[in-house]
């Protein structure tokens, strides 16, 4: 979505959706009334944007949630807790709600591509083209997102309003939504810019995702083609740096290819990054904890010490300290006010997650994320991080796991590329456990986790690991589908073991 955007086209894809057979006519938007022009076109394709982060428990916070089912991490709050002691069932808030804003972006990304096809003479062929790819592009990524955690779901490809009373089924719901996310992407990839611009995705962004979808089907040699066309012909390589993967002076440039735009400035209340809230501890002092300079006393807004912090054990097994993306990931050292300022340091053997007040303690064992964490900004509100959800790295790791399964050792450069960048020796050989661990380090915290184990068939195996419960794979490899939908639509069938 866009930083600048009024995004109304929400309330016009839910309008069209209202009472039909009124005797008044009502004065607002209809099927009849709206799309006649290219700035309709271009409004509702904003506002295709919008579910992706219009929620307090938006989906990008949601999937982080749906992580904590490995055991990787955890939290204070109770969506997490639940999570991570195996407790979440059909009627999970959570999931209901991220089943939710998924669908509704498909069916705003569904209105969006009828219109193309029944008022084509209304708009101009250059943003008809544009509104065609970003539909087709977010169509497929919400597809994604819900594939990742359910996998077997329906695939509507036409807009509510024209399917009242027709329920979609999810026979055969994993291979439709394999077959729509590649159709989609094949057409935005020739249909998106290669240069994009105000956050909107760009051919190298289709062409990256179809690469991870592709993995998803099993087709490995068509994967490896797709990814090596972004990483051989975008002309776009990894930042130097991976604090530009995250930081705010990076936003929508280079490796970066797609990431929600987040401003609090822009649009007060409408558009910021709220994970800051759910990641950040307490007593922090909100000043930059790598430079430890003094905070301003009021960023910080972390509500029992974090919402979500990561595993000691799983943090231990996976980062080094001569890892460069450990001291981006995770905040290892901040001045604490329940410390009177002083610098307190991360210690997995330490004996508190945190610092209580008046504590004479300078040692903490939580495993604070800060990739979303911002300093010294006046407030937790005040945000302007991007959540970002697809860079060329994702190009390079999906190469690196389709040659790993074609036993082809080309995928070695890629996957050393991804260590050389982080200051880590190269990989000896290439395997799918050596590419499986890179995209937990590069993604993690992400929101990433538990849709790569499903693909890898490790979740039971991290499970029992970090969470330290026994679980069969063929159910808890994905998550229940939200009962609320199985009892409105009589055509979809729950998950097996659900």
């Amino acid at each position: 979505m866009f930083k600048n955007s009024l995004l109304v086209a929400g309330a016009i894809a839910f309008s069209l959706t209202a009472c039909q057979n009124l005797t008044e006519k009502p004065d607002t938007a209809s099927p009849d009334t709206f799309f006649s022009n290219d700035n309709d076109l271009t409004a509702a394709v904003n506002g295709a944007y919008r579910p992706l982060n219009y929620e307090w428990f938006n989906s990008y916070y949601n999937r982080c949630v749906i992580d904590c089912a490995l055991g990787t991490q955890a939290g204070y709050e109770k969506g997490p807790q639940y999570y991570e002691r195996g407790q979440y069932v059909a009627t999970d808030e959570y999931l209901l709600a991220f089943w939710a804003q998924n669908y509704d972006g498909i069916n705003r990304t569904n209105v969006v591509l009828e219109a193309l096809d029944t008022k084509t003479a209304n708009f101009t062929a250059d943003v008809a083209k544009q509104a065609a790819g970003e539909a087709r592009f977010l169509r497929a990524l919400y597809l994604y997102q819900l594939f990742g955690v359910f996998e077997n779901i329906p695939v509507p490809t036409r807009a509510t309003v024209n399917e009242l009373g027709t329920f979609e089924s999810n026979a055969g719901g994993k291979d439709k939504a394999i077959a729509q996310m590649i159709a989609d992407l094949t057409a935005a990839e020739n249909e998106l810019p290669a240069t994009a611009t105000d956050g909107r995705p760009s051919k190298w962004a289709a062409k990256t995702l179809l690469a991870k979808v592709l993995l998803e089907k099993g087709d490995w040699a068509a994967a490896k083609a797709k990814a090596e066309e972004v990483v051989n012909q975008s002309g776009l390589t990894l930042f130097p740096d991976f604090l530009s993967t995250i930081d705010v002076a990076h936003e929508n440039t280079g490796e970066r290819l797609f990431e929600i735009q987040n401003d609090f400035d822009l649009s007060p209340w409408n558009n910021y990054n709220n994970m800051h809230a759910h990641f950040t501890p307490t007593d922090w002092d909100g000043g930059d904890p790598n430079t430890l300079s003094t905070g301003d006393g009021v960023t910080a807004a972390g509500w029992g010490d974090a919402w979500i912090v990561g595993d000691i054990n799983w943090r231990k097994d996976f980062f080094s300290d001569n890892d460069r993306r450990t001291s981006v990931t995770f905040m290892s050292r901040y001045r604490s006010k329940n410390a009177n300022g002083d610098v307190v340091e991360w210690d997995p053997a330490a004996s508190s997650p945190f610092i209580a007040p008046g504590s004479a303690n300078r040692k903490f064992n939580n495993v604070i994320f800060q990739k979303v964490i911002e300093y010294n900004i006046g407030g937790w509100q005040y945000t302007k991080k991007n959540y970002v959800l697809l860079r060329v790295a994702d190009a390079y790791l999906a190469h690196a796991e389709a040659c790993a399964r074609l036993n082809d050792n080309a995928g070695l450069t890629t996957l050393n590329a991804i260590r050389s960048r982080a200051g880590l020796a190269d990989a000896p050989a290439l395997t799918t456990d050596a590419v499986f661990e890179e995209w937990m380090r590069e993604f993690a915290g992400d929101g990433w986790a538990f849709p790569l184990c499903r693909r890898f068939g490790k979740t039971a195996e991290i499970i029992q690991k970090y969470a330290g419960r026994t679980v069969d794979n063929n159910k808890f490899r994905v998550m229940p589908i939200p009962q609320a939908e199985i009892l409105s639509n009589a055509n979809i069938t729950q998950n097996a073991g659900w």
